[in-house]
């Protein structure tokens, strides 16, 4: 039996180690949605998967979806999201990826979700300490906004016109806006009972 073998891009949410050699990853990919996939034999010295599939991991996969779940057969790295980032941001990298492992649910396509983040991440790299917190805000709101949590609304258009946009300017209205913008997003993880 012959399985379609679906190529697309992908960003490493969670690594998990099981059996002596192989890994379960979390993966939200730009075409599929979030995917759990495994891959055999992963963590063997001579395995060509081995330095691509740690966490916070920007890759291109190969996988085909067969009884038992999906199952990488390659991958090509483009990057990580956490060596040569700053220390002070790996916090946030943590917590905006356990927000999209909470909140997305089943593997529905979700392109928007993945250029945002994409984005955002990237943008991460370049900005200062001093501006994580309200880096981190306007992610979140970003994200809650892709899922349907939150609506435009005056207080929130500024920062949901165009969400593959990044810059320290939108950073500091964020932190003008800070007290509503927080409002908005506890309300949203509020009802989404999750």
């Amino acid at each position: 039996m012959s399985y379609h073998i679906y190529t697309t891009d992908g960003i490493v949410l969670k690594r998990q180690v099981f059996g002596e050699a192989n890994v379960l990853l979390h993966i939200l990919t730009k075409d599929l949605g979030l995917i759990i996939a495994s891959a055999r034999s992963a963590r063997l010295q001579v395995s060509k998967l081995k330095g691509s599939l740690q966490e916070y991991q920007y890759v291109s996969i190969s996988c085909v979806k067969g009884k038992n779940g999906w199952k990488i057969t390659n991958v090509s790295d483009k990057g990580s999201f956490f060596f040569n980032y700053p220390e002070y941001s790996r916090r946030v990298l943590a917590q905006i990826t356990s927000l999209l492992l909470q909140m997305i649910t089943g593997e529905s396509p979700h392109p928007e979700i993945f250029q945002t983040v994409k984005t955002g991440f990237e943008f991460l790299a370049t900005i200062s300490e001093k501006d994580i917190a309200n880096f981190e805000i306007l992610a979140v709101l970003r994200i809650l906004n892709k899922l349907g949590y939150v609506a435009k609304n005056i207080d929130s258009s500024d920062f949901l016109v165009d969400e593959e946009v990044w810059n320290t300017s939108l950073l500091d209205k964020v932190a003008g806006k800070k007290e509503k913008m927080l409002g908005l997003i506890n309300k949203a993880l509020k009802e989404s009972h999750l």
